[in-house]
Formats: structure tokens, sequence, C-alpha cells
């Protein structure tokens, strides 16, 4: 009867598993479907998304929090609507999102070069002796190499005088295109080309860009929250945001590992304590406007659903879809006492090859909370099995969640001990 009993156990959490896994990629590939368009903030992809993640947490009889699981947020984005680019005698059009892709700060512009001779930029030696006020009218040209991308777009968004701004500015050298969308328009448009095709002098370009800047757009958080069976004041909170970067025309910014594994992560957790509550409530947050700054999670934090002061811990996931190689865990020195518990938990079940505890960032979701007090980790997985961010190829078709089940049982193996 022992051995019985053993074995439908045993049967029983296969099929938990298989289930939960299942989930994940139910939620990762509606989240990543071209239905929802990235999940930015054309043609309402954020409020399809918003809407996806409340009707999964009605179905699966999660408590919602604010206006039936929705806060309204206020947020500045400039959209790219349409982007062409032929370059060459030949007049070659450039395949947008593979070849070439426009800054998401770039204004509406209709743009012709002919024969025009460009400043080049190669090193950040270089870079830094440009001077601005000299810069009025130019094409400018960044090789990538010793330069990074990075380098690039952040000396760019310095040049805000429209009265010292170039022309044109050509980031080019890229092996895949990552795309950024826009809080604000620039007064000049950037192309970023994976190839270097321009030298020192451009025989002919023909860009045209449509954008759309709005000062005022609606979007939403969604929160949601199961009640713990003993504590019920105190919490454990979750959050990931859900926004993407959108679409350009009929190309879309699939974003599957960042963030619809979050997404994923967290609605089959809300769904696994909506069945076994913890003794803690457990307090879910998907937020808007990561991508453009930290909009979400900043009004949440500013204007939070549940009492801050009563939040014994919070996790930030962000890109956890894979894991073979370990988990890292930002801030996790800052707050070592919940890091080194996570780092036992994963020695006595062999989950992960490591839990790497990393220094205190200010560079996800978590921080606007830590800046109000709140204790938190913000925790990715890694792995050599998908590395696509921020392109039109993070699609999740070879996202495979790895190690899905074992960072869940993580989790909740923490909310047990802490």
């Amino acid at each position: 009867m022992r051995v019985l009993f053993l074995f439908v156990a045993m049967f029983l959490s296969l099929v938990s598993y298989s289930q939960s896994y299942n989930y994940a990629i139910f939620c990762k590939d509606t989240l990543t479907s071209k239905y929802m368009g990235g999940r930015a903030y054309i043609d309402n992809g954020d409020k399809k998304a918003a809407e996806f993640i409340r009707s999964e947490l009605k179905k699966n009889n999660v408590s919602l929090l604010g206006e039936d699981g929705f806060q309204s947020v206020p947020l500045k984005v400039n959209n790219i609507l349409e982007a062409d680019l032929c370059v060459g005698i030949k007049n070659r059009k450039l395949e947008l999102g593979k070849e070439f892709l426009v800054l998401g700060a770039s204004p509406s512009c209709d743009l012709i070069l002919k024969n025009e001779k460009a400043k080049v930029i190669s090193t950040k030696a270089e870079l830094e002796k440009l001077k601005p006020n000299k810069l009025k009218d130019k094409v400018l040209i960044f090789n990538l190499g010793e330069l990074e991308n990075y380098d690039a777009i952040r000396f760019l968004r310095t040049l805000k005088e429209e009265s010292n701004t170039p022309k044109l500015a050509i980031i080019q050298g890229q092996d895949k295109l990552q795309y950024y969308t826009g809080r604000n328009v620039m007064s000049f448009p950037v192309v970023q080309l994976r190839d270097k095709i321009f030298s020192k002098k451009i025989n002919r370009l023909k860009l045209s860009i449509k954008s759309e800047f709005h000062e005022n757009y609606a979007s939403q958080n969604v929160w949601a929250r199961v009640e713990g069976t003993k504590y019920k004041d105190s919490c454990f909170a979750f959050v990931c945001h859900y926004d993407h970067l959108g679409k350009i025309g009929s190309v879309h910014f699939p974003g599957a590992n960042d963030n619809a594994s979050a997404v994923a992560v967290l609605l089959d957790l809300a769904k696994y304590y909506a069945k076994n509550p913890a003794e803690h409530s457990v307090v879910f947050m998907f937020v808007t406007g990561e991508e453009i700054g930290l909009v979400g999670s900043t009004f949440a934090a500013e204007n939070p659903l549940v009492d801050l002061s009563k939040m014994k811990f919070l996790f930030n996931l962000d890109m956890v879809g894979t894991g073979s190689t370990g988990v890292a865990v930002i801030n996790g020195k800052k707050e070592p006492e919940a890091g080194e518990l996570l780092q036992q938990i994963n020695k006595e079940n062999h989950w992960f090859s490591k839990v790497v505890l990393g220094e205190e960032s200010c560079n996800s979701d978590h921080c606007p909370f830590v800046q109000k007090g709140v204790p938190a980790h913000f925790l990715f997985t890694y792995g050599c099995e998908y590395n696509e961010y921020h392109t039109v190829y993070d699609d999740g078709v070879e996202l495979s969640f790895t190690k899905h089940i074992d960072f869940c049982n993580l989790l909740k193996e923490f909310i047990k001990r802490y």
C-alpha cells in the first residue's frame, strides 16, 4: 500500500509539473503572437496584453486589486509607425528589423542625400573629441567595434539643442539590430545598420520615417493578490514588466524572453498560490512602461495598492526563460540574508548549477520599490540556449523554459522559509 501511495504521489507530481510547464508555454506563445503587436503603444498592444493577463488571473481565481485589476498609468511615448531606407545608386531597399532600424526617438522625416560627405567616428577617443556646437547639419557615421552602440546612442541623446544638431546620424556594424523605444522625440533621425555600408561619403540615401508622439498615453499596470492563511496583512510581492517594443509597420518585436517569460512565470505562480495559499499574502504586479524608463513600476511604487511597509520581500523577474548556466540575483549582496537563503535552497535541491549574488543595481523594476525601503532582489536566468534581446528574433520559437519548474520551486521554497 505504501509503495502504491508513493507511486500515485509521484505520478500526480509529474502531472502537476507538466501542467505548469505547458501553461507557461501557452502564456509565452499568446503574448508573443502578432495579435499582441509587440505589447507596446501601437494598435493597443499594451492593452491587449494587460487584458490577457487579467483574464488569466480571473480564470485562475486570483483576486484582483485596483479597478478590476487595472491601475491607470500615464506615459509619454514616441511611436515609429513606418520606416523605409534605400541606399546606393541602385536604390536598394533594406529590410526593416534585419538590415536596418531607426532609433525610437527619431522624428518623422523624408530625407534624400546624394554625394554627402560624412563625419566618421570609430573610437571612443574620437567620440570624446566631438564638439556639439560644430555638428549642425552634419551627417555622422559611427562605426561599431571599439565604439559600442550604447556609447553612440548616449552621445546622440545629449544633442538636444536643435541649433546644434546634425542632419542625420548613422550607427553601423551591429551584428543583430537592437531596437530602443523613445520616451521623447529627438530633432534628427538616427539609423542603425547591420552592415558597414558607408565610409566617408554617402553616394545616395533615401530615408522615410513616420512617427507619432503621445504626450499623455493611457496605459495600465495589472495588480492581483492571493490572501495568506495566517498573515493576511503581510505579503511577499512579485513584479515583472509585460510591455515590449511594439512594432514598426508590419514588423513586430515579439519579446519572448524580454519579458513574456517572466509574465508566464508570474501567472503560473499566481495560479499555484490560488490553489495553495501561503501563510503570508502574495501580491503580483504586472507593470507597463519598463522599456521607456521604469514608468509603470515607478508609478506603482508611488501609488501602491498595498502597504509597502508590510512587504516582507519583493522579487523582480526579467528574462527568465533559460537557466542552463544558472540564476543571477541582482541586489543579492545588498540583501545577503535573502541571497544566501536562495543559495542554500539551491544547494539542497541541486536545481541550478549556481545562484550568483550580484551587486546593488537600479536597472530594473525592483528599483522604485527599493527606493521606498522595500527589500528586493532582481532575478534573471541565463544560458547559451537562447540569447535574443530587443531584436525581431526574440520570437520564443526556441525559448524552451529550460528550468521553469526548478525556478518556480526555488521561489516557492523561499516564501516558505524566509
